[in-house]
């Protein structure tokens, strides 16, 4: 039995085992993926928003060869963390229910590679998933044909061809603006009337300019009515049009992994469960802290508060420990 399981090895999971590290608790992470999983599912040329300083763990310096780090760098700066902490992170492994009380939770999971299932005893556990995996829908039809994405990598993929982002955060300027420059055809279709003034303050410029000079294509107070093989049916103020388009990525956002919360039947508030100051849920000793915690609210949180809650929760849980 460990004192603290943490389910989810992204920046924030990781962060919480460094700090059980850091205060003498015995830990153990489970991630579905591999280390900082959801930083290598970023898109392969993003830039961070944060400075390099910000995104830090466990006062690991976090060297940058530009005003902010690369996913790249990222994805490599934590997975040396964890190697260089000794961190007890046992990748390919999905959680799949969280059952027991506080000082005797079992977490039933299954290696993914060796196709078994197993179980983990913990005095508490943290869970730190994140949100990729659950990228949020427009709910119209067509929007599972095959050439309907709902997740960017890279332009390579779309050379030549036309395609529709539809969105108006940074994943979606952020993406037209690298299609356009990997030689696609880009339509930018957002509901609103600009996209949001969220956007990170070097791509709007840019976007901007493309959009003023014609080499994308922003359709506004657009929202999408239908998908079709050709394209998408529009409904806009002066009536329904349809946009041909050989590709649709569909970069409305994503919401909370929060299933284990769910399935452990803690105490919501909405969309959002019940926490203390800590992090805990209703049932105690049970934390959720990162992305899992904000329900569809995915821009609240980020690695760098992400980290406090790391901090948080793993202090409170030592104080229980304390002899």
């Amino acid at each position: 039995m460990v004192d603290v399981l943490v389910v989810g090895a992204g920046p924030v999971g990781l962060a919480a085992a460094l700090w059980a590290k850091r205060l003498g608790l015995s830990h153990l992470v489970l991630e579905k993926g591999t280390v900082a999983h959801t930083i290598y599912r970023f898109p392969r040329d993003m830039v961070f928003f944060s400075e390099a300083k910000n995104i830090e763990i466990g006062g690991h310096p976090l060297v940058a060869h530009g005003p902010k780090p690369t996913r790249k760098e990222a994805l490599l700066y934590y997975q040396k963390v964890a190697e260089r902490e000794g961190l007890q992170v046992k990748t390919y492994t999905e959680a799949l229910a969280v059952e027991g009380r506080e000082g005797a939770f079992r977490v039933r999971a299954r290696d993914l590679l060796k196709e078994e299932e197993e179980v983990h005893a913990a005095r508490y556990v943290v869970v730190a998933t994140g949100y990729f995996d659950r990228p949020n829908r427009l709910g119209v039809p067509g929007e599972e044909l095959p050439h309907v994405r709902h997740r960017y990598e890279e332009a390579a993929l779309f050379f030549g061809k036309k395609v529709a982002v539809v969105g108006g955060s940074n994943s979606a300027v952020e993406a037209a603006l690298d299609l356009y420059r990997g030689g696609a055809r880009v339509t930018l279709v957002h509901r609103g009337s600009w996209v949001r003034p969220g956007v990170k303050y070097w791509l709007l410029p840019d976007f901007q300019n493309r959009v003023k000079e014609g080499s994308i294509r922003a359709v506004m107070e657009a929202q999408v009515e239908a998908i079709t093989r050709e394209g998408l049916w529009l409904t806009r103020p002066e009536g329904r049009v349809f946009l041909e388009a050989d590709f649709v990525l569909v970069l409305v956002g994503y919401r909370a992994e929060d299933r284990l919360l769910r399935e452990a039947r803690v105490a919501y508030r909405g969309e959002k469960p019940l926490l203390s100051p800590e992090g805990e849920t209703s049932l105690p000793g049970l934390f959720a802290i990162g992305s899992c915690a904000y329900g569809p609210d995915t821009r609240s949180v980020f690695i760098e508060n992400g980290r406090e809650e790391a901090e948080r929760a793993l202090k409170a849980i030592a104080q229980r420990l304390a002899p």
